[in-house]
């Protein structure tokens, strides 16, 4: 049996799709309105360094969220 991946492992190793930096998991917190267990924690992919470059930041988000988005 293999056991399952660490909250803190991406589970391909991927890389930002604009710098090639490793990506991190970044706690995020979602909260819902109207169901039975309102806030739960999710993990995302995070690149520390483009996020926080505020030049970078638009198109990092969009990347991620057409690479993760549902």
């Amino acid at each position: 049996m293999h056991s399952p991946p660490h909250a803190t492992e991406l589970l391909h190793g991927d890389l930002c799709p604009l710098c090639g930096r490793p990506l991190t998991l970044r706690p995020v917190v979602i909260v819902r309105s109207n169901v039975p267990y309102p806030t739960r924690t999710d993990t995302v992919p995070h690149c520390a360094y483009c996020a926080s470059d505020m030049t970078r930041a638009p198109q990092w988000a969009d990347l991620m969220n057409a690479r993760y988005g549902s």
